[in-house]
């Protein structure tokens, strides 16, 4: 008898960090294109968005929230519904600290739905949101136990998340404009 036999889960050698380390928020209404993985493949990486595969307005805010271990987490459920299979996405981060600089940030910023894209301790980039479908942001403030801020971001697709083929932002957002310096005419 032939088996085609796939294996996955970790070798004894292999380490499994816990939580995301990075976190990268573009405003939805920023984003103009997210290629999906079928559109622009990652050879070798299936269910991955190529690093050229989101396009955004020029000039377009970016912030980058970083945490320490355990600090912001990710969970993705999935359901099947009458139309078909959903999957429901949620980064939930706690910033430690309220800061002025931060309220005003959160404030600035209420209502608004997100592209997000992180990094996991393993060094592994995702991305989540879609042009018309962002993630919507949700915050708390305590101090209690520690003085901090949470946010919970939402939302819910018709696909699982995609892996990213990078976290770089000069990867990601590399500024295209031509260079006219450069000139392959007979004359130059």
């Amino acid at each position: 008898m032939q088996v085609i036999e796939t294996r996955f889960g970790l070798s004894a050698q292999v380490l499994n960090a816990q939580n995301i380390a990075r976190l990268k928020l573009l405003p939805i209404e920023s984003l103009l294109y997210l290629a999906t993985p079928e559109e622009m493949p990652v050879s070798g990486a299936p269910h991955t968005v190529n690093k050229y595969g989101i396009v955004v307005t020029r000039g377009a805010p970016l912030t980058e929230l970083r945490f320490p271990v355990g600090g912001c987490t990710m969970q993705e459920t999935s359901q099947q519904l009458a139309e078909g299979g959903t999957y429901d996405l949620e980064l939930t981060a706690i910033i430690p600290r309220n800061e002025p600089t931060l309220l005003n940030w959160l404030e600035q910023n209420k209502g608004r739905e997100w592209l997000a894209i992180w990094l996991d301790q393993n060094g592994f980039a995702y991305v989540g949101g879609e042009q018309e479908n962002g993630l919507a942001m949700n915050v708390s403030r305590s101090i209690r136990e520690a003085n901090s801020v949470a946010l919970t971001l939402r939302s819910r697709y018709w696909h699982s998340v995609y892996f990213l083929e990078s976290f770089d932002s000069a990867d990601l957002f590399a500024d295209a404009a031509f260079d006219h310096s450069f000139s392959i005419s007979f004359d130059s």
